[in-house]
């Protein structure tokens, strides 16, 4: 029998991508889910897919950049399943663009959803987890580590979530609560269909070469996996592992090696 058999899990941005492949693997393991996401017809579809009749699987419309529903979604499911033991921050997306092209309103959009989401995330779930001696889990990123041109909106929100990661590893240890930072590199997702304003775009084009990104199964396959460890941090791939490395121990030549390509990059 699983780990996580009847336990519940609640997952931000669970419509598609890494949260609706988290729900599918949570749900493969016997996990109660409470799913929460925009997209309510997205939402319905994963849930579907997962238990038609919905004894095993709950979802709430819920845009975590706006207070007060997290909570809202927390007390549905407490209701219907009456604890949480694991909280999954997943939900957000990426600004691009230089600087001296965006305006303070372009970072707050991008830090509302990516850092006070989570922050909202983690307030509304907080003494749930602290009953159950749960897992908190935030889906960050590489780019935690490394800010290429024209992404210090994405990036520097990141950053902040190492950050508060690494901080609430040693506040939260006391209850019981394990925290773990996820820095996935590409993942076949929808974030580069969705543009400045955070709306989708169905008809863009990938950019970035399938040879670097993985599955969004696969990807929710080592989540689990280091949840289940109850890991502190997890990287994902090997390019992302190395992007690491050098960031501690060779960040001269990490800063030379990134000049060096985004060089190439505009050359092109």
């Amino acid at each position: 029998m699983s780990k996580f058999n009847n336990q519940v899990v609640l997952i931000t941005g669970a419509s598609a991508g890494i949260g609706a492949a988290l729900a599918q693997e949570f749900a493969s393991q016997g996990a109660n889910l409470v799913l929460l996401a925009r997209r309510t017809e997205k939402l319905a579809a994963v849930a579907a897919a997962i238990d038609s009749t919905g004894e095993k699987v709950l979802t709430v419309a819920c845009d975590v950049s706006k207070d007060g529903e997290l909570e809202q979604a927390v007390n549905l499911a407490r209701s219907k399943f009456s604890k949480i033991d694991i909280a999954i921050a997943n939900a957000g997306w990426s600004l691009k663009g230089n600087l001296e092209n965006l305006s303070l309103d372009d970072y707050r959009l991008q830090w509302e959803t990516n850092v006070f989401g989570v922050l909202r995330t983690i307030y509304a779930t907080l003494d749930d987890l602290k009953q159950t001696q749960g897992s908190l889990v935030i889906i960050s990123s590489v780019k935690s580590y490394i800010s290429l041109r024209g992404d210090s909106p994405y990036s520097s929100s990141k950053f902040a979530l190492r950050a508060l990661c690494e901080s609430l590893s040693a506040e939260l240890a006391p209850y019981g609560i394990s925290v773990t930072h996820i820095c996935p590199g590409y993942v076949a997702t929808e974030i580069r269909q969705i543009d400045n304003q955070g709306n989708f775009h169905g008809d863009w084009q990938e950019h970035v070469s399938p040879k670097l990104l993985r599955s969004a199964k696969q990807t929710a396959q080592q989540i689990v996996q280091a949840i289940d460890r109850r890991q502190q941090e997890q990287v994902l791939t090997y390019y992302g592992k190395f992007v690491v490395l050098l960031k501690r121990h060779l960040p001269g030549l990490l800063s030379w090696l990134i000049s060096r390509m985004e060089i190439k990059v505009v050359a092109k």
